[in-house]
């Protein structure tokens, strides 16, 4: 097996275009051509990961956050610590792949893991992706409708969270005169045709554009379609950012705050807010979340709990809601389970291996 394979699998689970537009997923460095021998997991690159890759005769190694990410890489030379991974790396033919905000936004990635972990219940995405569709709408000769909107569904059109083959069809007369050079499906050069047709709108994903218009000149009878591609803003309800929910039953913050760190395994947490308060609704965003602290306060949380907060992040709230931060590792660590298990649960030819080393190894005392 390629390990392009691997790489086909993973991002049919979790598209590239499900990552934030300053990301970087997928391929960091190596060739997917080569046959897979092994994977390494690890939340962090660094050259001890690289090491054990080689020590367990692994030539993949699959990391949370991208290696190349917001540097402004333009060379490689072993001259600093992104340099000396991507040199051992391709001198030990070891690709590098990364699955970063794709999967934090996933249906079943690491922010649903992080609030199954607290048992919370009833979830739905705390920011979800907005303007990932566009619109076709295509008009055809109604004896043509169903082949071509067959097709455009095997494209991948039509879908709508857990419907496919949706699609809007209207009745309507379309006109057309053929030009000296035409060659029309339909009707004579030089002369007007009136032609009972179809309007046909469906929504695809913005990446599969390219696939969409062919398929469409494919299976179109006419030589020149008519045909919109629009631009939409709507929320993508399923894939985003955070999420959040409701605990099994309602507590006080104060004990809140001791269920969050028995739950996650955690020994100290920064938070503000009312200890008194009750918490039921719960928004959490593994990583860096400071951004999301005012959409959770807008969705009615009693409490966010994320990483990353500076000072200021914690007067944002106001006390009308527990702002928790239990540090970026604690929260987005446990990414690394989603990937492994879908790993073993899928593929039987090849070692997976959690990593055994991480970096950096940071201690609170």
């Amino acid at each position: 097996m390629k390990i392009k394979e691997v790489i086909h699998f993973l991002e049919q689970k979790f598209p590239l275009h499900w990552q934030e537009d300053f990301d970087n997923c997928g391929v960091q460095c190596g060739d997917k051509e080569r046959e897979i021998t092994g994977i390494v997991v690890c939340f962090d690159m660094s050259e001890a990961v690289i090491e054990e890759a080689i020590s367990k005769g692994s030539n993949m190694v699959i990391s949370h956050h991208p290696i190349i990410y917001r540097n402004g890489l333009k060379k490689i030379e072993p001259t600093d610590r992104v340099g000396k991974i991507l040199c051992k790396a391709l001198e030990n033919r070891i690709l590098i792949y990364s699955m970063h905000t794709n999967i934090d936004s996933g249906k079943e990635g690491g922010n649903v893991l992080f609030a199954q972990k607290l048992g919370l219940q009833k979830l739905s995405v705390l920011s979800p992706k907005e303007s990932q569709f566009y619109k076709l709408v295509i008009f055809v000769p109604s004896e043509n409708s169903v082949l071509l909107k067959d097709a455009l569904f095997r494209a991948g059109c039509g879908n709508i969270g857990n419907y496919s083959h949706c699609s809007f069809t209207c009745e309507g007369l379309g006109s057309f005169k053929p030009l000296a050079g035409a060659d029309p499906h339909i009707g004579q050069r030089n002369r007007i045709e009136r032609v009972e047709e179809e309007r046909i709108e469906m929504i695809f994903p913005k990446v599969k554009k390219r696939q969409v218009i062919e398929i469409l000149y494919q299976h179109h009878p006419y030589e020149e379609p008519a045909f919109d591609i629009i631009a939409l803003e709507n929320q993508n309800k399923e894939v985003g950012l955070g999420r959040i929910g409701l605990l099994p039953q309602a507590m006080s913050a104060k004990e809140f705050i001791q269920y969050v760190k028995e739950k996650l395994t955690l020994e100290a947490v920064r938070f503000s807010g009312n200890l008194n308060a009750e918490i039921k609704k719960v928004a959490v965003c593994g990583g860096g979340g400071a951004s999301f602290v005012s959409d959770a306060l807008s969705a009615g949380a009693d409490a966010f709990i994320t990483g990353d907060l500076k000072y200021h992040d914690f007067f944002i709230p106001e006390n009308k809601m527990l702002l928790m931060d239990i540090g970026h590792f604690e929260g987005e660590h446990f990414i690394r389970e989603i990937i492994v298990a879908l790993l073993k649960e899928n593929f039987n030819t090849f070692a997976t291996h959690f990593t055994e080393v991480e970096f950096p190894v940071v201690h609170r005392a």
